[in-house]
């Protein structure tokens, strides 16, 4: 599943307009909740983050399974993100 997030960085008046990959990557393994302004995906959008998706969005983050820009302060961030399925039960054979 692809997730959209937008996220601010550092001070909303006195932000920065770049950072090397690695301090993105570093940010990001620190970010908080309140530090993202909205998460979409093609059927769901989330201004309040649920605490098993954010565990979930720091998991892709820690796998560096991400696409971002930045601009302004604001980090606008693609994580891909495999969902495992429930594994369906085995038919009982009849014999």
């Amino acid at each position: 599943m692809r997730f959209h997030i937008e996220a601010l960085i550092g001070d909303r008046y006195d932000s920065t307009d770049s950072l090397s990959k690695d301090e993105i990557h570093n940010w990001l393994l620190n970010m908080q909740k309140n530090d993202i302004l909205k998460v979409e995906t093609e059927d769901e959008y989330w201004e309040d983050i649920p605490e098993q998706l954010f565990e979930l969005l720091k998991t892709g983050i820690e796998k560096k399974n991400y696409e971002y820009k930045m601009t302004n302060g604001h980090l606008w961030l693609e994580l891909e993100i495999q969902l495992e399925q429930e594994p369906e039960p085995e038919p009982e054979s009849e014999l």
